[in-house]
């Protein structure tokens, strides 16, 4: 039996053509034992930590603001660490075990698991992917520690799903490159001391550049934190950059060739962005699953009615799927093949979508205490709604001619 070339083959690509290769999904990727043993006793850590912490969490949404005293505390327990490399200090996670870390995070918080995720999933993803071995030894071991927190600058005003549109310019000028223009609602932009920045270049080697901006290079400063809907407590800021000269060294790639590397960052990360996902559906079904047995009405509980038991059952349904959707790109990834931008397409629009669902009708369930602010299910329901917007918004990842 001939092995799928993993440069080339694509399931649900091949599947569209009307080819089903069995040879891709199956055997169904599985966690390698000893990363799951790991994760178990991370997990057994987190836990112990994080538990008391929900009053906190929702003061901190209401806030709309994360301690600087708690972003050290992540630092401490390594959730900064979760992709780096084990020789430059960090967990060295595969694409199935950070998957599986975000889902562990977001049952707690979704602002906490997007400040940890948009640092590994996109903000020093690149630099993992792309980047070259002085560039790794520089700055993978600062960003395993968390002495230096990373950001992704991608959109700006009118560029967000057309990537291909952005206004930011990098110019050569002595040797060195100056970049100049701004990026909006750039994940964890008030905390960062690295950026992964995309810049026009108007060059032969092609239009759009891939740079490592670093916060103590004239130029560069951070704007006002967003009043935003949801994921209040991450921050959320505009990123401007005012020539700002970056040393020729700190090209991430190739020259010319930055809408490639974003495009394979953003791929990568949507494993992460599942496993939030995932996670918040776990969340939200243990919550209205509890409401619904302790809540009576007519002198039973509500949980003996046909309709909420096909409610929990469609978001049980949901969820499966989705965490085995997000599993089988994971492995991909993991298994070394290199094309599963349709799969990973497929896995974000779903389980973001799900989720969405699933926390509708969780608090659908909860009736008016879903409404309240004590209750986990309005601050689920806002910090949710922007998953099918960011990292691609599922309108456009829908079409099938961009």
């Amino acid at each position: 039996m001939t092995k799928p070339d993993k440069k080339t083959s694509s399931f649900m690509r091949s599947l569209c053509m009307g080819k089903i290769e069995e040879d891709l999904i199956v055997p169904f990727p599985a966690m390698k034992k000893e990363e799951g043993e790991s994760l178990r006793t991370i997990f057994d850590s987190l836990n112990g930590w994080l538990k008391t912490k929900d009053k906190d969490f929702r003061e901190w949404d209401v806030k709309g603001e994360m301690p600087r005293s708690f972003v050290d505390e992540m630092k401490e327990f390594g959730l900064f660490s979760l992709i780096v490399p084990e020789e430059f200090g960090g967990l060295g996670l595969s694409a199935t075990g950070y998957s599986r870390a975000l889902q562990q995070l977001t049952m707690y918080d979704g602002s906490l698991a997007l400040t940890a995720g948009a640092h590994s999933s996109i903000g020093m993803k690149g630099l993992v992917l792309f980047g070259n071995d002085e560039q790794k030894k520089r700055f993978l071991p600062k960003l395993a520690t968390g002495e230096m927190i990373a950001a992704f600058c991608l959109t700006e005003s009118g560029a967000g799903s057309d990537a291909a549109a952005i206004r930011t310019k990098a110019e050569r000028k002595d040797g060195k490159w100056v970049i100049n223009g701004e990026k909006i609602w750039i994940t964890n932009g008030g905390i960062a001391d690295f950026f992964t920045v995309f810049a026009a270049t108007d060059t032969p080697e092609g239009k759009i550049t891939a740079f490592i901006v670093t916060k103590d290079m004239k130029g560069v400063r951070s704007g006002t934190h967003e009043d935003k809907m949801g994921i209040r407590a991450s921050s959320t800021t505009t990123i401007y950059l005012e020539n700002v000269e970056v040393p020729d060294e700190n090209v991430l790639g190739e020259v010319g060739k930055g809408f490639k590397v974003a495009m394979k960052i953003l791929n990568n990360g949507r494993t992460g962005l599942g496993g939030g996902c995932i996670g918040g559906m776990k969340k939200a079904i243990a919550a209205c699953t509890k409401q619904a047995k302790q809540r009576k009405q007519f002198g039973r509980a509500i949980a003996e009615f046909g309709l909420i038991k096909q409610k929990i059952g469609n978001m049980v349904v949901d969820c499966y799927t989705a965490e085995a959707v997000v599993a089988m790109v994971a492995g991909n990834i993991d298994d070394g093949f290199e094309d599963y931008a349709v799969e990973a397409a497929i896995s974000k629009v779903f389980a973001t979508e799900a989720l969405w669902r699933t926390v509708d009708e969780a608090l659908q369930i909860a009736g008016g205490n879903g409404f309240m602010r004590e209750f986990m299910y309005e601050r689920a329901m806002r910090d949710s709604r922007i998953n099918r917007i960011f990292e691609g918004t599922n309108d456009i990842l829908r079409q099938p001619d961009l």
